[in-house]
């Protein structure tokens, strides 16, 4: 036997030895999260499923999500929860969705007299259809019909996203879209909006319309912090499956487990989640590498932040835009607060985005940049680089950097800053329960939620700045 070889098969069993360490280092990490409770372990009968498809219209969509309030409430029973003011499944606390003016976890429509066209909104993974709201709200002040879908496995128990598939949320999709082409305006104008995951749906069914003579297509895009590409870890998430099946090693299923404080929002998280939504993004990827089907793509709007937790902000240029046509396309990013004392605390400062876009220039698809003046001030100038253009042109704006406030987030980008949940807490009449205000203090390690939870900004302050952006550019299509 040579000595090669030898060395070979030590290597490998090194390897296959340091591997499993890990993997059984993680699944015993595992057990110190909280216990899964019925909302973690909760299984939907009525449920809709890809399956469902060619017998659910928009009505009988509707109705499933009648059936899924009342399997929730005989399921997880109001008087059998604890007596907690944070608890969504108590019908006492202040974050029973019921309690609040409207429970936003269900579909809904927006509709205007004399409609210029009709939109459909996507909302993200462990969201609702209220992460649309104020989105749809300006959607319809301009004219547009709304159809604003719920998301199999959203909106009711966390556990539902254990049984949600990525062809689920396709499916969705195109009954969403059916519905809306049944409106007034849907013979002028076709519009897709997607938030986070919502986003990916919606380039995915851009993508797919075109090879499906029943599918209409899109005449634009607008994304909110598209998860074209969430971190490289989703690709092992389905990992845990070889041991979790197993009940003492069922907590390694989830990458969180909390309090399901939000009345419109998950907190914890399922693996599963994660993994399908990698097969999904892989799907667009390699769709979107079939040059003809990008060339038929419709004009996209992105908003995001060049600082993203959740998904990778770079791939929607390397994804979708440098393999667009010059079809109107406009990327549009929040730089960070590069005044904010904080920037000396960051891991890595990112680098200024406009001269990464003007050294590339010119290029098939417009950047907006919103940034400081200089470093001295909050104040924020609007950085534009136009299509086919070399020169960026630099217009002074009346906006500034809220002063505490060193960059926007991934789950920032689609709520207005007077939110009655997720705002700055500003509202006259606001409820008692503004996630986006709370900044608890005290002794770390003491809260079931990490205090980064209640930190992460949660609204957009440039929002009435991105709406009047989002206008603008739909009166050019």
């Amino acid at each position: 036997m040579s000595t090669v070889f030898v060395v070979g098969q030590w290597l490998a069993t090194v390897v296959i030895v340091l591997l499993l360490t890990i993997y059984f280092g993680r699944a015993f990490d595992a057990l110190r999260m909280p216990q899964l409770g019925p909302e973690h372990r909760i299984q939907f009968d009525e449920e809709f499923d890809a399956s469902m498809e060619n017998d659910t219209d928009w009505a009988a969509y509707l109705a499933i999500e009648d059936k899924l309030a009342a399997e929730l409430e005989h399921k997880i029973p109001s008087q059998s929860r604890p007596d907690s003011p944070a608890d969504r499944y108590f019908a006492d606390s202040l974050v029973y969705p019921d309690n609040l003016d409207s429970n936003w976890n269900r579909s809904y429509e927006l509709t205007v007299p004399s409609p210029r066209g009709v939109a459909v909104m996507l909302h993200g993974l462990t969201d609702s259809p209220y992460s649309m709201l104020a989105t749809a709200q300006a959607l319809a002040g301009e004219g547009y019909n709304v159809v604003a879908i719920r998301m199999p496995g959203h909106g009711f128990a966390i556990g539902g996203l254990m049984q949600a598939r990525w062809q689920d949320w396709t499916a969705a999709v195109r009954i969403a879209v059916r519905r809306a082409m049944q409106l007034p305006g849907a013979d002028d104008s076709l519009l897709l909006v997607g938030y986070s995951n919502g986003g990916l749906l919606a380039v995915d069914y851009a993508l797919q319309c075109s090879s499906d003579d029943e599918l209409p297509c899109p005449d634009g895009l607008v994304l909110l912090s598209p998860g074209m590409a969430i971190t490289s870890a989703a690709a092992v998430m389905n990992w845990h499956a070889a041991i979790s099946w197993v009940p003492y090693f069922e907590q390694f299923k989830w990458l969180q487990i909390l309090p399901e404080v939000d009345p419109f929002k998950f907190t914890s998280f399922p693996k599963q989640a994660a993994w399908e939504v990698h097969k999904l993004s892989s799907r667009v990827h390699d769709e979107f590498a079939d040059l003809e089907k990008a060339a038929r793509m419709p004009p996209i709007l992105t908003f995001q932040s060049t600082v993203d937790n959740t998904v990778d902000a770079t791939a929607i240029v390397s994804t979708v835009y440098d393999r667009l046509p010059p079809n109107g396309s406009e990327l549009v990013l929040y730089d960070v607060n590069r005044n904010s004392t904080m920037l000396h605390l960051m891991e890595t400062v990112p680098d200024e985005p406009a001269d990464s876009f003007v050294a590339m220039a010119p290029l098939d698809f417009g950047v907006t940049i919103l940034r400081n003046r200089d470093p001295s001030t909050n104040a924020i100038d609007v950085q534009t680089l136009a299509a086919g253009q070399t020169e960026a042109m630099i217009t002074e704006t009346k906006l500034r950097w809220p002063t505490e406030v060193y960059s926007l987030s991934h789950i920032a980008i689609p709520f207005r800053p007077d939110d009655r949940l997720y705002g700055d807490g500003s509202l006259s009449n606001a409820p008692d329960a503004v996630l986006g205000a709370l900044a608890p203090r005290g002794e770390r390690d003491v809260l079931l939620l990490d205090p980064q939870y209640f930190l992460r900004m949660r609204h957009n302050p440039f929002f009435a700045f991105q709406s009047q952006r989002m206008t603008q550019w739909l009166d050019g299509l």
